[in-house]
């Protein structure tokens, strides 16, 4: 072992600031002890001071002492240490004191907007590797630098900041700095999805660490260009002029996006950014990567921008050169999605369109494995930690909710035709949205999307050929596929010798008997706890493991927006409530509400009758300004069996709504059942339509028969050719009778009446 006299000395000669540190360090350690009195040193200082003519006046100013006196001082507290401390005090000390000036010196440089990233990576990586397991720094100090590098790296925005010191390490920094692209200017932050997926992580690591998670996740292998890059890239190519579109006039806007989106593609990179890309790709080979955008504004806690900027999917296979190009030219298309009509409205709407927006890239490796010549992952998918929809009584919000698909998650996340992702309530996975045979079928996934490798292109597939290719290449398929046969839905039991795609329906049954369900929802419980906001999960699963691809907090967002339910609504004004198995939401400035009485349904006498209701709202709902119209009806709606039950309507009749009811009306003794929108609740969920069943007859809630049921009709006006449906379909133009006021809805999941019945209000 060094002696520690030769360390100090040491010290003295290379950081004589440090030494004095060091001193400073040992005197308050033996004062605690008892060993040193600060006030005899005082005295002893001012002795030293006046050459030991007098003592110190209490009454002045204590001396300030010279660099001689200091020594002299110093060299008494090493005098005192060697006599009162142990060797290893004292080395402990050297340490921690040169460890702390590390990471000070650490937080000093994030906090210096001209620190070159090499300087400031070298600097983390200097303090990480320092005397590791010997010497900790401070609490303080360490949070200080957390809160400076997150600053530096991440947002400003001090609600995240308060949150992402606790769980961010410097440690993680370090992983994070190798992995940061180069740009021109020294000054950049990776945006919010990057800071998200960064932030949930070192969460759920925290929590493994202490215990409370004992399932593992992974992040998959991500490289950062910071949010500088898109500014130098506009500058690179002269494209300046673009900077103000987002205040030209939505019409504009829209037009003009197309050649903005040429212009970015056409453009060239910074040479810098084109040299940080080109070492990257060479050092990660062939593996195909996913392009997604990572703004400044994404994902933040209030406004998430989820779906308005693009994420694209590369093959990256053949030379390098031509591997770059490919890259270039999706980095480019990303950039270019600031500018799109979308996201423009978007800012606009939420009083953010002054906001500089800078778009940060977030590159990752492609999860999942090689089948077929097809890379994709087992099953992917978006969970969230509350489920704001409900298809059952029996579910609760606080259950969790997740969109499982076979490959790639796209499916998962973003809308499609005719296709499905399997619905799960998280803490309850065997409560389905259907169970009839056919319907399971019907209302399943289809089609995979895959990164073809022969192609060297994203590639959406149907099932059969998809299966045809990938074959006994599918990870867990006893745990994804079921089998469709007879009209029944029958499990798969080991591997059959004679599969035929076209029997294979994509069901998860074996993955939700597992403890996969309750293992995610943990995860989600966890990260809301950490944000202390619900939120939304990005993952994907290659047979072996989990990954988390993104997180994002949702309570301020346009999923889990709450508004306290107004109390001085005057009876006159409201025109219904409810308090069953309410979601959270909110619909504001509605103009319209169609109507389809449940009693007036309920006489129809014949089929054709009752197809042609279904018909006239399939018209009012092509014809109505979309999302500014509410449409309510009998229990069930989209029945397809006995249509006496609820109106036969199919998707596309009902997908301009804003808000669906299923209305159950009393028959005597017996209270007819609401579907909760399970014959298109995938379809509901996707698209962001609320839903809520609405009880007149229960006593406690209001049912403003007067204004529904006496208001002109103007569905003549809207759909002449449906002129003759006036007794059954009405429509209501709420400014026309409330004098030029709107009709709003709000509801609160959170506000129960009663427990037991998992109750909860609506106005």
């Amino acid at each position: 072992m060094v002696d520690w006299r030769q360390q100090f000395d040491d010290l003295r000669q290379r950081r004589p600031e440090l030494a004095a540190r060091v001193c400073r360090r040992l005197l308050r350690d033996l004062q605690k002890k008892g060993h040193v009195d600060l006030d005899a040193l005082d005295r002893l200082a001012a002795a030293l001071q006046s050459g030991g003519r007098r003592a110190h006046d209490p009454n002045r100013p204590k001396p300030r002492l010279n660099n001689g006196s200091k020594e002299e001082l110093y060299d008494l507290a090493l005098d005192h240490a060697e006599k009162h401390l142990e060797p290893e005090e004292i080395t402990a000390t050297i340490l921690l004191v040169e460890k702390r000036m590390l990471v000070q010196e650490g937080a000093m440089l994030a906090e210096d907007p001209d620190t070159p990233l090499e300087v400031l990576r070298d600097k983390v990586h200097e303090f990480l590797n320092f005397a590791p397991g010997e010497a900790v720094a401070p609490p303080e100090d360490v949070i200080g630098t957390r809160a400076a590098l997150i600053r530096r790296f991440l947002t400003d925005q001090l609600d995240f900041i308060s949150v992402a010191k606790r769980y961010i390490r410097v440690l993680d920094f370090g992983q994070v700095l190798d992995h940061i692209l180069p740009t021109e200017s020294r000054y950049g932050r990776l945006g919010g999805k990057a800071a998200g997926l960064i932030l949930a992580h070192s969460i759920l690591q925290e929590a493994r660490r202490e215990g409370r998670l004992e399932a593992e996740h992974k992040i998959p292998n991500s490289y950062f260009l910071p949010s500088n890059g898109i500014l130098e890239f506009i500058e690179y190519n002269d494209l300046d002029e673009l900077i103000n579109v987002k205040y030209k006039t939505r019409e504009e806007v829209r037009e003009e996006y197309p050649l903005v989106e040429r212009l970015f593609k056409s453009g060239a990179f910074p040479p810098t950014i084109h040299k940080g890309l080109e070492e990257m790709l060479y050092q990660i080979g062939e593996i195909p990567l996913v392009i997604r955008s990572s703004s400044l504004l994404e994902d933040r806690i209030g406004h998430a921008f989820s779906g308005k900027y693009k994420s694209l999917f590369i093959s990256n296979r053949g030379t390098l050169e031509a591997r770059l190009a490919e890259l270039e030219d999706a980095i480019a298309e990303v950039y270019a999605s600031i500018f799109h009509p979308d996201p423009i409205e978007y800012r606009h709407e939420r009083g953010l369109i002054d906001f500089q927006e800078q778009m940060g890239i977030l590159i990752q490796e492609v999860v999942g494995r090689e089948a077929g010549g097809m890379l994709f992952p087992a099953f992917a998918g978006v969970a969230f930690s509350r489920c704001e929809m409900r298809w059952s009584p029996r579910i609760r919000h606080t259950d969790g909710m997740a969109r499982l698909v076979l490959g790639l998650g796209t499916r998962a996340v973003d809308r499609t035709v005719a296709d499905y992702p399997v619905l799960v309530a998280l803490e309850q996975p065997a409560l389905r949205a259907v169970q009839r045979p056919d319907e399971v079928y019907r209302y399943s996934q289809h089609d995979v999307d895959v990164v073809d490798l022969r192609e060297n292109q994203f590639e959406s597939l149907p099932l059969p050929a998809f299966m045809e290719r990938a074959g006994r290449g599918v990870p867990n398929m006893n745990r994804i596929f079921s089998l469709h046969r007879d009209d029944q839905i029958l499990p798969m039991v080991g591997i059959l010798a004679q599969l035929d795609p076209d029997e294979l329906v994509v069901t998860f049954d074996g993955l939700l008997k597992s403890p996969f369900p309750r293992e995610l929802k943990k995860m989600l419980d966890l990260l809301e706890e950490g944000l202390g906001e619900p939120v939304d999960v990005e993952f994907a699963h290659d047979g072996d493991s989990f990954y988390m691809l993104q997180c994002r907090a949702l309570s301020r967002g346009a999923l889990a927006q709450r508004v306290e339910l107004p109390l001085d609504v005057g009876a006159e004004h409201k025109v219904f409530s409810a308090n069953r198995y309410v979601q959270m939401g909110q619909a504001r400035d509605l103009e319209y509400v169609v109507l389809i009485d449940p009693r007036d349904y309920e006489e129809l006498e014949t089929r054709e009758q009752m197809l042609r209701v279904a018909r006239a709202v399939g018209a009012v709902n092509k014809a109505l300004p979309r999302r500014r119209f509410l449409l309510m009806g009998p229990g069930r709606w989209g029945s397809r069996g006995d249509i006496k039950l609820g109106v036969p309507v199919t998707y596309a009749d009902i997908c301009h709504t804003t808000i669906l009811v299923e209305i159950a009306r009393q028959k005597g003794s017996y209270l007819p059942d609401v579907s909760f929108g399970t014959h298109f609740f995938n379809d509901l969920v996707e698209s962001g339509i609320n839903y809520l069943p609405l009880y007149p007859d229960d006593p406690e809630v209001v049912w403003n028969e007067a204004f529904l049921n006496d208001s002109p009709n103007c569905l003549a006006e809207v759909v002449p050719e449906f002129a003759d449906m006036e007794d059954v379909v009405r429509v209501i133009h709420v400014p026309e009778i409330a004098n030029g006021n709107h009709l709003q809805v709000i509801m609160d999941c959170l506000l129960y009446t009663s427990d037991a019945a998992d109750e909860c209000p609506a106005v």
